[in-house]
C-alpha cells in the first residue's frame, strides 16, 4: 500500500505537468484552430530563461516569473504576427511547418546560448521531503500540483467571468460574427497565442528544477503533452485536467508495476483508441462548422 501510495501521488504530479503544458494548445486551437506544434521548445525556452533570472542574474522568484511571462508573450506575439497569420491569411496550412521551424530554432539557440549540459535550477520550496506517514513527497511536485490547479482554475474563471474571456469563447465559435458584433478578433487571436506561450514559460519555470534545463528537455514533455488535449477534446480545458491527472497516474502506475517502456506504448495507443471511438475527445464535442 505505501508503495502504490507513493506512485499514486508521483502520477498526480507528473499529469499535472502534463496538464498545465496540454491547455496552450487548447488556447490557440479554440480561437485560431491552430496548433503550435512545438510547444515543448516553448516550454523548454521557459526553462531556460529561469535558469538566466533565478540563478544566473540571482533574481527572486515573483521577478523570475514576471521576467519569464514578458519575454515568452513578446515572443508568442512576435511569433503570430510573422510565422502564422501570413499562412492563416493565406489559406496555407504550412503554419504547421512552421511552429516546428520556431521551435527548432529555439533549440539551436538554446544551445548557443547556454550551452547543451543541463543546468540545475534549485527548487523553490526547499529540497526537503514532505512526508504523509510513510509517503514521501518533493515540495517542488506540491507546489507544480498547486500550481496546476490554480492555472486552471485562473482559466475557468478568465473564459466564464471576464469580458476577455467571453470574447474569447465568441471567437472559438465564429470569428467573422465576433467581428461584426464589434470584437477585435484579430487581437483575441494575437492576445490567445500570447497567452499559450506564457502558459509554456510557466510550465517551464515550475517543472525546470525536477528536469533541470537543457535544450533537450521540451521535445518529449510536448510530445507527451501533446496527448492529453487529444484525449480529452481539445477545446475542453476541464477535460484536460482530468485527463493529465489520469493520464500521469496510469504512467506512473505502468512504470512502477510493469515495465517503464511500456508507458509510452499505452499513451499512444490509448489516443488512437480515443480518436478511433471519439475524434472529438472524451469530454469534447464534435466541431461544428464556423458560420
Amino acid at each position: 500500500m505505501v508503495f502504490f501510495a507513493q506512485i499514486f501521488i508521483n502520477g498526480i504530479a507528473i499529469g499535472a505537468v502534463y496538464a498545465l503544458i496540454a491547455v496552450g494548445y487548447s488556447v490557440t486551437f479554440t480561437t485560431m484552430r491552430v496548433l503550435n506544434f512545438a510547444l515543448g521548445m516553448w516550454v523548454m525556452l521557459g526553462g531556460m530563461l529561469t535558469y538566466t533570472f533565478r540563478v544566473q542574474w540571482d533574481l527572486n522568484l515573483p521577478l523570475t516569473l514576471v521576467g519569464v511571462c514578458v519575454v515568452m508573450a513578446a515572443l508568442g506575439v512576435l511569433a503570430e504576427r510573422f510565422t502564422v497569420y501570413p499562412f492563416i491569411r493565406a489559406g496555407s496550412e504550412a503554419w504547421v511547418m512552421s511552429t516546428l521551424a520556431v521551435g527548432l530554432l529555439f533549440v539551436d539557440l538554446a544551445e548557443l546560448i547556454w550551452g547543451r549540459n543541463a543546468l540545475a535550477v534549485p527548487g523553490y520550496a526547499g529540497q526537503d521531503v514532505v512526508r504523509f506517514g510513510s509517503v514521501g513527497i518533493f515540495p517542488q511536485q506540491l507546489l507544480i500540483i498547486a500550481s496546476t490547479v490554480c492555472v486552471f482554475l485562473a482559466l475557468d474563471r478568465f473564459y466564464y467571468r471576464t469580458l476577455w474571456g467571453k470574447a474569447f469563447r465568441a471567437a472559438a465559435h465564429s470569428s467573422e460574427v465576433t467581428s461584426l458584433m464589434g470584437i477585435n478578433s484579430r487581437l483575441i487571436e494575437v492576445a490567445s497565442y500570447a497567452l499559450a506561450s506564457v502558459l509554456a514559460g510557466f510550465a517551464g519555470l515550475m517543472v525546470v528544477p525536477i528536469t533541470l534545463a537543457q535544450p533537450q528537455m521540451g521535445t518529449v514533455l510536448g510530445l507527451k503533452a501533446f496527448i492529453i488535449p487529444v484525449i480529452a477534446g481539445l477545446a475542453s480545458p476541464r477535460g484536460i485536467l482530468i485527463c493529465g491527472i489520469g493520464y500521469g497516474i496510469l504512467e506512473s502506475m505502468v512504470s512502477g508495476y510493469l515495465f517503464s517502456g511500456l508507458r509510452d506504448l499505452l499513451g499512444f495507443a490509448l489516443m488512437a483508441t480515443v480518436l478511433w471511438f471519439k475524434p472529438e475527445g472524451l469530454f469534447g464535442k464534435p466541431l461544428e462548422e464556423r458560420a
